[in-house]
């Protein structure tokens, strides 16, 4: 047990949120402006244009396809339509292989049965046949993987592996993908993490303040702050220091939550035990008041003495608080909120 008898706060300064809390809400607002303002600047930024696609074109390089004819897939992988290869060509007759998902194929129809007509019927075609018009595609360039050549080869007649690469390059492009905004949504996660931790302190400080508020408009109430505040500093208070926590002879001040709660409007107190995977994370000394409220009364450094000793501290002052997790005590409790809401309407 941690006792302290020399009180150097006073009520309001050990109520008030630490220094740390402002410190911390300063850094992530600072953090998330950052972010924000590097996202402004990723998507205002002057973009790269797409290059033509070429068979000498580096792998990632952002490029575009304009695309006169498609073929039926050369590559399928199925129950994956993200990972279908087709093959190609250009307004100038040059041909390339393509990654495209169910959807893009589809936009190009028109192409896709222009090549359909060639293929079946290439002899008597080829002088009345009209080119159609070319739908451009941009991506960026991939390798091709081995095993994806050597699968395509079987598509055609007495092919190989590296016919297929010397055919289209060993690269091909992947429709649809640019990573050009990758950057801003790297700043977007970043301004969402540190605003949602800027946001749990905010809401932790005002309702710490909340609380404190509440809990005085209470003691008035009772006709006990000026009690509340002399006992707070009384030589015989029990002080957790760890856990913002001090038991006196009437009244329990949890400056973790802010909340300074007379005794006798505990109706019942336990200890929980937070678990990930069936191992204990940590633990906390739960105040159920006797309106219904769950209030955290202590949520760092909880052990069995100051479990004890804060268990003795209400019961010693209130003997008909519950004391312990059970189903009974569980049971009573929810009797007696009805009771007490029954007895002090709103």
């Amino acid at each position: 047990m941690e006792a302290n008898t020399t009180k150097q706060q006073t009520l309001s300064e050990f109520m008030t949120p630490p220094k740390s809390s402002r410190v911390w809400t300063f850094i992530f607002a600072i953090l998330m402006s950052l972010m924000i303002l590097g996202a402004v600047y990723e998507f205002t930024k002057p973009q790269e244009e797409p290059t033509r696609m070429s068979t000498q074109l580096d792998s990632g390089e952002y490029c575009y396809v304009d695309v006169a004819l498609v073929s039926h897939w050369l590559l399928d992988v199925s129950g994956d339509e993200e990972y279908t290869i087709y093959e190609v060509m250009d307004a100038d007759g040059n041909w390339f292989l393509v990654d495209l998902n169910d959807k893009t194929f589809a936009s190009l129809a028109i192409q896709a049965d222009a090549y359909q007509t060639l293929l079946t019927d290439y002899t008597n075609n080829t002088q009345n046949f009209v080119m159609p018009d070319a739908v451009r595609l941009t991506g960026m360039t991939r390798m091709l993987n081995t095993g994806d050549a050597a699968e395509i080869a079987t598509v055609f007649t007495d092919w190989t592996e590296q016919d297929v690469l010397n055919s289209y390059g060993d690269k091909y492009i992947e429709i649809g993908a640019n990573d050009q905004n990758a950057g801003a949504i790297m700043y977007l996660v970043g301004a969402f993490v540190f605003g949602l931790i800027f946001l749990i302190i905010v809401l932790q400080t005002n309702s710490q303040r909340k609380n404190y508020r509440k809990s005085e408009d209470r003691l008035y109430e009772l006709g006990l702050l000026d009690d509340a505040e002399t006992e707070f500093s009384a030589p015989d208070s029990t002080s957790f220091p760890k856990s913002k926590l001090v038991l006196s002879k009437r009244f329990l001040y949890s400056g973790s939550s802010g909340w300074i709660l007379p005794y006798e409007d505990i109706g019942w107190a336990y200890q929980y035990t937070q678990r990930r995977y069936g191992i204990p994370v940590s633990k906390q000394i739960i105040a159920g008041h006797v309106n219904g409220k769950s209030i955290s009364i202590a949520n760092r450094g909880v052990n069995d003495a100051m479990l004890t000793e804060t268990a003795r501290a209400i019961y010693a002052a209130n003997p008909d608080c519950l004391i312990g997790y059970s189903f009974d005590n569980i049971k009573t409790y929810k009797q007696r909120v009805k009771e007490y809401k029954q007895s002090h309407p709103k």
